[in-house]
């Protein structure tokens, strides 16, 4: 009698952990223009081309050539990695470091750099619930990393954008760009562990990761994105207003 107690016991634990564990969600946040009010990788190629002349001038004469790869979704990291060869190369790695610190701090300490403070309560309340919650970008990972550790919000993961050297400067490595986020995340997570799945985005170019959710959370949108995101997601769909 003592054992089948025990037997059973044992049994119940081990659903209430599993009951447990399978009301962990997955929650996917974009980053600029959802939790950042700006594009971060452009104003990071601003701050590198504006503190040159030289190199202003270098990217000014390649802009003609890499503009085609720049408008098309899937070739814009061709266009991006030229361009930020262009600002970086002949930098030494401490130089890189050096200026990636200068511009998080000036980027953050412009009064037009807005953090959205819904979107740092939504982070906290995820948080706090044990979501996954996972910082899925377009950025750099150290951009969105360092930008992160200045909220001091435990737990958040990212899956972005990735650089790497060649010839002497820096260039993309994978760009975390419109279907490239769901290979990332699919590869990174069991999405089947997790009993709801909910995406945060302010943009159309996000559709294909949030079919992945149970339900899209849209911020700010543009009208255009708007009429798009409805059309894919219609009653999953949730509009709301940030600041």
């Amino acid at each position: 009698m003592e054992y089948r107690y025990l037997w059973n016991s044992y049994q119940d634990s081990c659903s209430q952990i599993k009951g447990i564990l399978s009301t962990v969600n997955l929650i996917l946040f974009d980053f600029d223009k959802t939790i950042i009010n700006k594009d971060t990788g452009a104003e990071y190629m601003k701050f590198m081309v504006q503190r040159n002349p030289i190199r202003f001038v270098l990217c000014f004469f390649a802009l003609p050539y890499t503009l085609p790869f720049l408008i098309l979704n899937k070739t814009k990291f061709i266009g991006f990695s030229v361009l930020l060869w262009l600002v970086t190369c002949g930098m030494s790695p401490k130089k890189v470091a050096k200026l990636r610190k200068r511009f998080i701090n000036s980027y953050l300490e412009n009064n037009a750099t807005v953090i959205y403070k819904n979107a740092i309560d939504k982070l906290i309340s995820h948080t706090q619930h044990n979501d996954t919650v996972v910082i899925v970008s377009g950025a750099s990972e150290w951009m969105v990393k360092r930008i992160i550790a200045k909220l001091c919000i435990p737990k958040l993961e990212v899956a972005c954008s990735e650089e790497t050297r060649l010839a002497g400067g820096m260039v993309s490595k994978f760009h975390c760009y419109e279907t490239n986020k769901v290979e990332r995340i699919k590869m990174r997570y069991n999405l089947e562990e997790y009993e709801t799945i909910i995406g945060y985005s302010d943009s159309s170019i996000d559709i294909p990761l949030l079919r992945l959710c149970n339900q899209q959370i849209i911020v700010n949108p543009r009208p255009y994105c708007s009429t798009k995101l409805t059309k894919s997601f219609e009653k999953s769909m949730k509009i709301v207003k940030w600041v």
